[in-house]
């Protein structure tokens, strides 16, 4: 396996991760019915593995984003044709976008470790807070949108297309080979004679 199936193989393995992490984070996270006030009017929260899940996830996301980056280097370093930098472009600006919405998302909702001791009054009412519900789910699709995009940018701007296997030929210089237009039949008879006549000379 060459240098881009073995990236495209890790950053996919990295996305499988991400995306378990990211929907194990989701089934797991604190429900409204677990949350209970207690006699002293604090939120008492369950112990949930979401946050955890949530951190690997945005961990898992950030490894792959580092490999790609790294593996891919400039993009305008690369002298494509003009089709094949604008497909890049495209698959870059969508990588980035996606990568930061999930991040965001990811980490905002893992950040939030459900320790909030103090209710939250709301028209008379109190309520404790929550991780919104599909947080970590939107999250994890976002990151894994993200690496496939990755991917098709790292691929699309590393390719060998067309173009490279009919490149023209570079200049050899000005010197030219060339056969003579008569050939002699019997050099080694023109030697001899030449021979010949620097002796009587």
């Amino acid at each position: 396996m060459d240098k881009k199936g073995i990236i495209c193989l890790v950053v996919i393995l990295l996305g499988i991760i991400l995306a378990i992490t990211g929907f194990a984070a989701e089934a797991t996270r604190v429900k409204r019915s677990q949350v209970h006030l207690d006699d002293s009017g604090e939120c008492t929260y369950p112990k949930s593995p979401s946050h955890v899940l949530g951190l690997t996830s945005a961990l898992m996301l950030l490894i792959a984003k580092m490999i790609l980056n790294f593996s891919t280097g400039c993009l305008c370093c690369k002298r494509r044709t003009d089709q094949s930098q604008k497909c890049a472009l495209i698959f870059y600006i969508i990588y980035w976008i996606t990568s930061i919405l999930a991040l965001t998302l990811l980490l905002n909702a893992a950040a939030f470790r459900a320790q909030h001791s103090e209710p939250t009054v709301m028209n008379g009412w109190e309520y404790c807070s929550l991780v919104g519900a599909g947080l970590f789910a939107c999250g994890a699709v976002l990151a894994v949108v993200s690496l496939i995009f990755g991917i098709l940018y790292y691929l699309t701007l590393n390719s060998k297309g067309k173009e490279d296997a009919n490149a023209p030929v570079p200049n050899q210089g000005d010197i030219t080979m060339a056969q003579p237009q008569f050939p002699l039949e019997n050099p080694d008879s023109v030697n001899e004679d030449a021979k010949n006549k620097q002796q009587f000379s």
